[in-house]
């Protein structure tokens, strides 16, 4: 059951990314609904299917971007896994820990991204990095408020035993 969810929302985050996120940009930085996805899947999986949903998120988004093949798989792999080593030792509930944990992992993901996708250009990634990573990162993270409120909705309807009429 949890799988079949993580699938669909696998397919409307890179969905959401190519259609929906060019369009709600914040002074040129994005939200990357991948790395919501492969975080939440390291909560709810564990480091090893993380990692696997990381990696072929990431071949699925390369594809886009041939000349760079496997940047993206890398990438998202590597969060999958630190954002499950992280949620297995912190309280998962706390929304404060959400927060810095996808912050964290938002800001992995550019920083790998970027240091090999500019790597004989530093200069141009520190750049790039303070003026798009850091906001898409914060902005990335703010997701993360709907998701926790969204959550706890659907756990008190269960709770509640609320049921659709």
């Amino acid at each position: 059951m949890k799988s079949g969810w993580f699938a669909g929302l696998a397919v409307a985050a890179v969905i959401l990314d190519s259609a929906v996120v060019p369009e709600i940009e914040i002074l040129g930085a994005r939200p990357d609904f991948l790395v919501l996805v492969v975080a939440y899947a390291g909560l709810v999986f564990g480091a090893r299917p993380a990692t696997i949903v990381g990696f072929i998120l990431g071949l699925i988004v390369d594809a886009e971007q041939p000349d760079y093949l496997g940047l993206h798989a890398l990438s998202l792999s590597l969060i999958g896994f630190a954002s499950a080593s992280a949620w297995e030792h912190l309280v998962r509930g706390s929304l404060f820990v959400q927060i810095c944990v996808l912050l964290g992992a938002a800001l992995a993901h550019d920083i790998i991204y970027y240091v090999v996708y500019y790597r004989n250009h530093l200069d141009m990634f520190a750049r790039f990095f303070v003026r798009f990573g850091l906001l898409g990162a914060a902005y990335t993270a703010a997701f993360a408020v709907v998701i926790h409120v969204l959550a706890r909705i659907y756990t008190w309807r269960s709770i509640a035993g609320v049921t659709r009429a």
